[in-house]
């Protein structure tokens, strides 16, 4: 069977590619991203703080928002894990076979929003 280019590149390159391009972001959303909320090296958000100063203690507020960060986090780096695997998976398979999903797939990265949504939903929910 004749391999499937795209500008004369072979489909096995863009499968690394985009591969590649997933296991990086999930790598940066685990360790750059994640570890400082996880761990409560990073301050709390103004716009949160203020929205929390009028309802609760300041010492309450610090609290949940510490809840929240760690919690976005987790969330953060599982789905940090879940983008890597896709990655792998992506760049072990032959896209040639499959050269729709290459659309896809390169918009993978966005799911990295997932828990961004999630936190925010908890975190709405949470202070009503």
């Amino acid at each position: 069977m004749e391999k499937l280019s795209v500008n004369g590149v072979s489909m096995d390159t863009i499968g690394i590619a985009l591969g590649a391009e997933c296991i990086v972001f999930g790598l940066l959303a685990i360790f750059v991203l994640a570890r400082p909320l996880v761990s409560g090296n990073c301050k709390p958000d103004t716009l949160m703080h203020i929205k929390l100063k009028g309802h609760i203690k300041s010492k309450e507020a610090k609290e949940i928002l510490a809840n929240l960060n760690k919690k976005g986090g987790n969330r953060l780096r599982a789905w940090g894990c879940i983008l890597i695997a896709i990655g792998v998976f992506v760049a072990l398979s032959d896209m040639g076979e499959h050269y729709k999903m290459v659309y896809i797939i390169a918009f993978a990265p966005l799911l990295l929003l997932v828990p961004v949504l999630q936190t925010w939903m908890y975190a709405s929910a949470r202070l009503r």
